[in-house]
């Protein structure tokens, strides 16, 4: 195991040393703007692996995909269908995690083996930078050990992960301090399967319904 790494500000110098890492197939430590999260080159299949181990995640669990301003970059990877695309036109970057069905022709270790994705675009200028320097999304979790609490600074994220991580982009504290909302505009009923960040009357509001089901809620 590795030594643990040190933060680094964000700076252009330092998005460009973070994605060097990333290309060299190691898992990083980026802020978003809900939590700290542990990201991986998404088309990296043995980068990818090192995040799930780092994380001590079962790998039949999928990961996100962080983007960055580009829908278009989104649609290469997604099937952004009407539920999905009225969401994101409403809320634009922000706390959402919306479930897809996968575009075709494309695999990743990230996706679990599954046909869905979650597709994500933090208000975070740290990642879309990362993003676009990579020149591919991000598979991304949250930067702690599978089970532990999802970290709000980067010090946090290095004590759970860091050991197992190439570089840590430290942003400060992040603003909201709660997982992303995870929304599954897969099936015949829409529902949200965490609500985080997005409270469920927005969602639904934007949705045009009167209500929507929640699996499960990490709102105080």
């Amino acid at each position: 195991m590795q030594e643990t790494i040190r933060a680094t500000s964000v700076t252009g110098d330092a998005i460009a040393a973070c994605a060097a890492v990333l290309r060299a197939g190691q898992p990083v430590i980026v802020p978003t703007d809900t939590v700290y999260g542990i990201a991986a080159a998404a088309l990296d299949e043995a980068a990818v692996g090192r995040l799930y181990d780092a994380k001590g995640k079962e790998r039949t669990a999928p990961l996100q995909l962080l983007f960055g301003r580009s829908t278009e970059a989104m649609a290469r990877f997604a099937v952004i269908n009407e539920p999905a695309q009225r969401l994101i036109d409403a809320l634009g970057p922000g706390g959402w995690t919306i479930i897809v069905e996968a575009a075709p022709g494309w695999e990743s270790a990230a996706l679990a083996g599954g046909a869905t994705v979650g597709v994500r675009m933090p208000d975070a200028p740290a990642i879309h930078a990362l993003v676009e320097a990579l020149g591919q999304p991000l598979a991304a979790s949250s930067a702690n050990r599978h089970g532990g609490p999802s970290p709000r600074t980067c010090a946090e994220a290095l004590e759970q992960v860091g050991e197992r991580c190439g570089f840590a982009l430290d942003g400060g504290p992040t603003a909201a301090g709660l997982d992303s909302t995870i929304i599954d505009c897969t099936g015949a009923t829409l529902r949200i399967l965490r609500e985080g960040a997005i409270d469920r009357h927005e969602v639904a509001r934007i949705l045009g319904m009167s209500g929507i089901p929640v699996i499960r809620s990490i709102r105080p």
